[in-house]
């Protein structure tokens, strides 16, 4: 078996959804010739969730900056003591990448889930990753802006239900979900005022927003501001997704850039449609008319017209949830995106890089 060694930030519940993607690869990579294991720069609960299905993961505290010179030490020392064929980095920046070139590491991979700053809402369109050998990219459109390698585009896979749950029983106000981080670039507070809007025109809705984040308390404001918070729950931080879905009409993601949020597919593969901006990887997700509505970033009028339109059409609402499952089923399978990052893997071997067993 080939060893490969993810590096992840933190094991915070904000790096669930890449933490999910490893744990994928962990369970249909051996098959195939690679042991899976993990490594946090930081302490937290998605430690015992690997360990809990069998993967190896391990803590190295560094806070990622030159400042940190003992972290530093600390993982360089720890990356030389256990080789790995491949060391697979899902987040850092340069230094990171050359502390694991310089400790040994035979292939080092730079895996690109997302573009935009979640705070400052920038989008760049240079990105390089000196140091890395391969860059893989999490969409299409992620690629479009790495400029230093040409990236591999492998989409993230989830294990899908054989039988899609139905939304033919489901009456009352409309459910909205939000699956999401609270942060400016994910711009939560347009679904709340499309709330109210819809309140104004006798639209029964209630939204259900799962998640947390620094604009929270800004969200609750909003709400009570415009007279929605009886409409509008704030249930936090979430790992019962498929519970929640199965009580959901319709996911909503209103972002400014998206790369290919596992959320999507999440609601697809629960047979619920999915209304989102046109923007990143969701496109290549979501076909527009068939398995949800595509709507420009920023349009509070579409995002109401689209909302009010499924709010009066349940029959149309479930056809597209039961195609979006049927999609996720064909196209988006953990089994498939294993396949495709272990064969890229071997491509590098194949390429002349000596991989160390």
């Amino acid at each position: 078996m080939l060893r490969s060694i993810h590096l992840v930030q933190s094991a915070q519940p904000e790096c669930t959804g890449i933490c999910r993607i490893i744990m994928s690869l962990g369970k249909y990579a051996g098959p195939h010739g690679y042991d899976v294991n993990v490594l946090f720069l930081a302490d937290g609960p998605l430690k015992g969730q690997m360990q809990a299905v069998g993967i190896g993961a391990g803590v190295i505290s560094w806070n990622g900056t030159p400042r940190d010179l003992v972290g530093a030490v600390r993982l360089f020392l720890w990356l030389r003591r256990n080789r790995a064929a491949i060391v697979h980095l899902h987040s850092g920046g340069r230094m990171l990448r050359a502390i694991c070139k310089l400790s040994g590491a035979n292939v080092v991979i730079q895996h690109v889930h997302g573009r935009i700053n979640e705070v400052t809402c920038d989008l760049p369109k240079n990105l390089s990753y000196p140091w890395a050998d391969a860059v893989i990219a999490s969409s299409k459109a992620v690629a479009t802006s790495i400029v230093s390698h040409n990236s591999e585009v492998i989409y993230a896979g989830i294990d899908v239900n054989p039988a899609p749950q139905s939304l033919a029983d489901h009456t009352g106000p409309l459910q909205i979900g939000v699956l999401s981080r609270l942060t400016p670039v994910k711009q939560v507070e347009t679904v709340i005022r499309a709330a109210a809007q819809l309140r104004d025109s006798g639209i029964e809705i209630q939204v259900n927003i799962a998640g947390s984040g620094p604009i929270e308390p800004e969200l609750r404001y909003i709400a009570n501001k415009l007279e929605v918070a009886d409409r509008v729950r704030f249930l936090g931080w979430r790992n019962d997704i498929g519970a929640l879905l199965n009580g959901w009409d319709l996911l909503v993601m209103p972002s400014l850039d998206e790369g290919f949020p596992l959320s999507v597919l999440d609601a697809m593969a629960a047979a619920r449609p999915v209304l989102a901006s046109r923007v990143g990887g969701i496109p290549e997700i979501v076909v527009d008319g068939v398995t949800g509505y595509l709507i420009p970033a920023k349009d509070n009028d579409a995002l109401v017209q689209q909302i009010r339109w499924l709010a009066n059409d349940r029959v149309r609402l479930a056809e597209m949830g039961h195609a979006g499952w049927s999609r996720v089923q064909k196209e988006f399978s953990a089994g498939a995106m294993a396949k495709q990052m272990t064969r890229f893997y071997d491509q590098l071997h194949k390429d002349g890089r000596t991989l160390s067993r």
